[in-house]
């Protein structure tokens, strides 16, 4: 019978799960081509399906609905490069507002990590023995001291709203403005044609006698270790002292700074540029030639196109092999958990060039070979790092990068592997591209995108550039010619926040960072206005999350609708949050890699439970006793057992309420216990000589009719004063006992057998 049950169990579940399995197929719907009418309108047309790449003749299926998820990283890029998110600003209090707005702005998206750029140059946006003050922060001077730590500022005050903070880092970039830009030659007092006859030492001394570089810049001090491409400066990855370098740079903020990662971005070795319609790649004028010779051959690299491809390829990872061992070190030695993250360009390869490629063409940019040399997928499946954030800044339509198939190709690079994909949307284009590409005139664009990926399993997050592009454009204060793409990206973020963004999400947890167990706070308490909790200082719990909803705990916390807040730590045990309706609420605790402990129900306290114990009269006759617990616990009332009485009062249990409680316990007083009395024992003195028993007097035969005589004799003895004794029944006799006892037996003897002859004597005379 058993096993037929579990059959049908089966065959019900099977049925219910392809069910779903239909359910959703049919919850999805073609992609068709966005386009811009002959009447300048805007719409998607019907009868153009939008394939995976050029040449697939599968439709992109998007999902009409989108269900929110308990995990997914929610993030914006701020970048401070040529302060594009981030103003400069004068005072420390001006700084604190600036970034207060940031942070309210994340909040407002239900963002749960801020990703800031601390080093857009070789520069700082802390105080370091490394690098010196970033130009970007107040003066425009590098080097320049604030007064302020801007790093330990927004480190604090992103862990009070709950949410992580990534340090963002360029590695190798020295300058971002090409050397002959007027302002420069302007500073270093050359013309174009003395600015590009310079050397890189000499350019490197130019601009820092002009005070753009500082003079403890590591390029300043190590020009030998500095490349020149498309006019810019940036550090020599083929030198593994720029490696140790920025390793050291790494080590320096992990050490000194709260951060929860460490953010790398996609400039490694130069990107290809195009000059007079050409594309010209780095290397093409032996820019690291000397420096491959050096370091190169030596090690058996062939003096090859591919030969210098691998060795660069190889200078990269072991750059990220440094800094991953960096992390790692201080995480097993401080027991942290700080994440290693990377934002690549968003093709690998194409598949033309490799089969573990994407379907991309050919002529677009890759980052595995030609230019950047950033050999991503072997980062992941050799999880080099914890999460990647590839840059798909592509509409599904757009030929050269379609982002449906390039989403699905980092998805299943990461299978298998416990690297999470974050994807990397590019609202910026909303406004750059929007003119000219109708893609992004489609409000709906990055929607599609984020609904597109709950098909995707190792698609964990979405990150938005950049910051500026999650702001609404005031459209009163837009030129009319500009309106249209504004509009298209207000819409945008309307449809985001309401829905893609509309509730907050944890994290998603990496175990594999966790160093314990992390256990669920204590003591939940619940009242009208305030909910409490404490833990302790072995916990390591780095968050708390505040739920609030209806059914079981674990119903609760099952769903990010309930989520409340998100509460930091730090370095607190005891916790206190307002609240302001009523309901049922649940506490968890997540450690520093985003694990989640068991949900713990908050508890109401019930009123008192006082218990009485009286007797017959009402007087108490033990103390009375309080019971305290919550609502809807179990109680016991305690019957005492108290000395000298007694109750038939049974066990009395029932549940605390939100009113006060009193039992009273009646006893009745026990009966006094009466001694049995023992006979008098006369006390006999030692020095009376011992008595000869009495004769035993008999009747005389002869004279019947008279009743027998009893003669009383009395002795000295017999009149003697008698005294009484209670004695106890661990008294030994004393000597004497022995023979006063025998005679009171004697007599009684005498006293018994006389009454028995007067008795029968009567008998005979009736």
């Amino acid at each position: 019978m058993k096993k037929w049950a579990s059959m049908i169990l089966i065959l019900v579940l099977s049925c219910s799960v392809f069910g779903l399995a239909v359910k959703a197929e049919g919850e999805t719907t073609g992609l068709t081509k966005f386009i811009k009418n002959a009447d300048g309108t805007y719409g998607y047309n019907a009868s153009t399906p939008v394939y995976y790449y050029n040449g697939s003749t599968e439709q992109v299926q998007i999902p009409t609905t989108y269900t929110q998820p308990k995990e997914q990283f929610k993030s914006s890029w701020v970048a401070t490069i040529a302060n594009l998110n981030f103003g400069k600003v004068g005072t420390e209090a001006d700084f604190r507002a600036q970034y207060q707005t940031v942070l309210n702005d994340f909040e407002s998206w239900n963002m749960n990590a801020v990703i800031f750029q601390v080093r857009p140059l070789l520069d700082a946006y802390y105080p370091s023995a490394l690098n010196p003050w970033s130009e970007f922060i107040a003066t425009g001077t590098q080097g320049k001291d604030p007064g302020y730590d801007p790093l330990a500022i927004m480190v604090e005050e992103t862990h009070k709203r709950g949410m992580e903070y990534h340090a963002w880092f360029n590695p190798y970039r020295v300058t971002n403005t090409k050397l002959t830009t007027q302002s420069i030659l302007n500073k270093i007092g050359a013309t174009k044609e003395e600015a590009l006859a310079m050397t890189v030492p000499e350019q490197i001394a130019a601009w820092n006698k002009a005070g753009i570089l500082a003079d403890n810049n590591y390029a300043v001090q190590h020009p030998e270790s500095v490349l020149r491409f498309d006019e810019k400066l940036f550090l020599n990855p083929g030198i593994p002292e720029v490696q140790d370098y920025v390793a050291a740079t790494i080590e320096e903020v992990v050490m000194n700074y709260d951060v929860d990662a460490i953010h790398f971005d996609d400039y490694f070795y130069p990107y290809r540029i195009t000059v007079d319609g050409k594309n010209v790649l780095f290397g093409d004028q032996q820019e690291d030639a000397t420096t491959f010779a050096k370091y190169g051959i030596p090690k058996g690299y062939p003096d090859t196109k591919a030969g210098i491809d691998d060795w660069r390829r190889d200078n990269i990872t072991t750059l990220i092999d440094k800094v991953k061992q960096t992390i790692d070190t201080h995480n097993q030695t401080k027991q942290t958990a700080v994440q290693f993250g990377i934002s690549p360009f968003g093709i690998w390869e194409h598949k033309a060039n490799n089969p573990l490629g994407s379907n991309t063409p050919t002529g677009s940019s890759q980052s595995y070979s030609q230019s950047i040399f950033a050999d991503t997928y072997q980062w992941i499946k050799d999880e080099k790092v914890d999460y990647m954030v590839p840059q798909i800044y592509w509409s599904f339509d757009q030929g050269a990068a379609p982002y449906g198939d390039l989403a699905r190709w980092w998805n299943n690079a990461a299978e298998g592997t416990h690297v999470q994909i974050y994807v990397g949307h590019a609202n910026y284009k909303h406004l750059g591209n929007g003119g000219w590409e109708a893609a992004w005139m489609n409000p709906e664009e990055i929607p599609n995108q984020m609904r597109f990926n709950q098909q995707l399993a190792n698609v964990f997050g979405s990150v938005l550039f950049s910051y500026n592009d999650i702001k609404k454009s005031n459209l009163a204060t837009i030129p009319d010619a500009q309106k249209p793409v504004n509009q298209a990206k207000n819409e945008s973020i309307d449809l985001l926040q309401q829905t893609y963004f509309q509730l907050p999400a944890l994290i998603p947890s990496k175990p594999w960072l966790a160093h314990q167990q992390i256990a669920a706070p204590q003591n939940v308490k619940q009242t009208s206005d305030t909910l409490s909790w404490t833990d302790t200082t072995a916990n390591k719990a780095r968050y708390y999350i505040v739920y609030k909803g209806s059914g079981t705990a674990e119903q609760i916390a099952a769903n990010s609708a309930n989520i409340v807040a998100r509460i930091w730590a730090g370095g607190t045990t005891t916790f206190s949050q307002p609240i302001t309706e009523a309901g049922t609420y649940v506490v968890t605790a997540l450690d520093a890699a985003s694990n989640e402990s068991l949900p713990v129900i908050a508890q109401i306290p019930g009123g008192d439970i006082t218990i009485s114990y009286q007797d017959e009269t009402g007087a108490e006759i033990a103390e009375s006793q309080v019971l305290t617990g919550n609502i809807d616990e179990n109680f016991e009332v305690p019957i005492l057992e108290i000395e000298g009485y007694t109750t038939t009062q049974t066990a009395i249990s029932g549940i605390f309420t939100d009113q006060a409680q009193a039992f009273t316990i009646t006893y009745t007083k026990d009966p006094e216990e009466v001694a049995p009395e023992e006979p008098e024992t006369p006390i006999v003195d030692p020095t009376t000589p011992e008595l000869e028993p009495k004769p035993e007097v008999k009747p005389t035969p002869t004279q019947p009719s008279q009743a027998p005589e009893v003669k009383e004799t009395l002795t000295e003895l017999d009149k003697a004063p008698v005294a009484t004794k209670v004695s106890k029944k661990d008294d030994l006799p004393a000597t004497g006992d022995e023979t006063s006892n025998q005679l009171i037996v004697m007599g009684l003897i005498t006293t018994l057998v006389g009454i028995l002859l007067l008795l029968r004597w009567k008998r005979k005379q009736a």
